[in-house]
C-alpha cells in the first residue's frame, strides 16, 4: 500500500463562524473520536468550523473557496465527507479526487456524490447503489491496556443513559456473590442506581482516561437498542483493550467484528446470565488478539482503498 499518496482529507462537520464546542472537545481529547484516529495516521482533518486546531494534520478552514483550494493542492488524496451537508456536497461535486462518504446515522448512510458509501452494517446496505460493507478500525497502539490490575468485573460507558446501563446494574442484585462494577459517565443517574454491589459512577472523562478505565476492566456490557444507531465504537474500544463484551443479539451487525474470544451474544431477559458466564471464562489476551487481527485501523482503511479499487 503506497501511503505517499493515498492519503485522505477528512470533511467534518458544516461551515460556521462560531466554534463548535463538541468538535473541540474531541480535539482537547475530551471525547473519543475515530475520525480523528484516521486523520493522524493516514491523512488530514479539516473542520468546517473556527476550531482551536494542535496537530499538523488538524485544520480550520470556513470558506469554501479555501477548502477548495486545499483539496486541489492535494490532487492524489482520497476525500472523505463525515455525515450529510449540503455545502459538503458543493465542494465534492467541484473536485475530481476519489471521494468517501460515511455517516454513523442510518437515516443518511447514501451520498450519489461520491464514489462509494460506506456502511458499517449489512442490513444498511439495502437500497444503496454505491454502497460496501466497511468496518470502524482502532489503533492498537493507542487502544490497549497498560494495568495488569482488573479491578473492575463490569464495565459500561456512556452519558446518556439510554442503553439499559441502569437495568442492568439493578438486575445485578440477582447474584448472590458480590460484584464490582463501573459506569463511566453515569453520575448523573446515581439516584436510579439501587444495587447490592459496589457500583462506581464517573463524570463524563476524556478519551485516554476512558481507555485506562477500560483496561482495568474484565467484561464490558454494550446492550443498545436503539435502532438508528451504527455499530457501536465502545465494542471497539472495549475489545481492543482485551476486554470482551456481552452484546444485544439483536444490536447492529457487522461479520468483521465477531470473533470467539471478544463477545457473548444476549437478549435483554438473559443479560445478567450471559454476562457472568463471559465473567468466568474471559480471556483478555485472546479478546485483543481478535481485535487486532481483524479490525485495526490499518485493516479499516485498506478495506477503503479496497472499496475505491485501489
Amino acid at each position: 500500500m503506497d501511503q505517499d499518496w493515498k492519503r485522505i482529507i477528512i470533511l467534518y462537520g458544516d461551515f460556521s463562524d462560531k466554534i463548535n464546542w463538541k468538535q473541540q472537545r474531541l480535539i482537547d481529547g475530551g471525547a473519543t473520536c475515530g475520525y480523528r484516529e484516521y486523520a493522524k495516521k493516514f491523512g488530514e482533518i479539516v473542520y468546517l468550523s473556527p476550531q482551536k486546531v494542535k496537530e499538523s494534520w488538524e485544520h480550520s478552514i470556513t470558506q469554501m473557496d479555501d477548502v477548495l483550494s486545499f483539496i486541489r493542492e492535494r490532487p492524489e488524496s482520497i476525500v472523505w465527507s463525515v455525515k450529510t451537508s449540503v455545502v459538503k456536497d458543493i465542494i465534492l461535486s467541484k473536485i475530481p479526487n476519489k471521494k468517501v462518504y460515511y455517516s454513523c446515522n442510518s437515516k443518511n448512510r447514501y451520498n450519489s456524490v461520491c464514489d462509494i458509501s460506506l456502511v458499517d452494517t449489512q442490513g444498511r446496505l439495502k437500497g444503496v447503489p454505491n454502497g460496501h460493507v466497511w468496518f470502524k478500525g482502532k489503533d492498537p497502539d493507542y487502544w490497549h491496556s497498560s494495568s495488569k490490575e482488573k479491578e473492575f468485573d463490569y464495565i459500561l460507558v456512556g452519558t446518556r443513559g439510554d442503553k439499559n446501563e441502569v437495568y442492568f446494574i439493578n438486575k445485578l442484585n440477582n447474584i448472590i456473590e458480590k460484584r464490582k462494577g463501573l459506569w463511566v459517565g453515569g453520575k448523573k443517574f446515581e439516584d436510579k442506581i439501587k444495587s447490592n454491589h459496589k457500583i462506581f459512577l464517573t463524570e463524563f472523562v476524556g478519551q485516554s482516561q476512558v481507555r485506562d478505565y477500560i483496561g482495568k476492566s474484565k467484561v464490558g456490557i454494550v446492550f443498545t437498542e436503539l435502532v438508528v444507531e451504527g455499530f457501536p465504537q465502545t465494542f471497539l474500544e472495549m475489545t481492543m483493550c482485551g476486554v470482551p463484551v456481552v452484546y444485544n443479539i439483536s444490536g447492529p451487525k457487522n461479520d468483521f467484528y465477531f470473533h470467539k474470544h471478544n463477545h457473548l451474544f444476549t437478549t435483554k431477559k438473559d443479560l445478567v446470565d450471559s454476562a457472568e458466564k463471559l465473567l468466568a471464562n474471559h480471556n483478555s489476551e485472546l479478546c485483543r488478539e481478535d481485535a487486532v487481527n481483524n479490525y485495526s485501523l490499518e485493516k479499516s482503511y485498506e478495506g477503503i482503498l479496497q472499496c475505491l479499487k485501489l
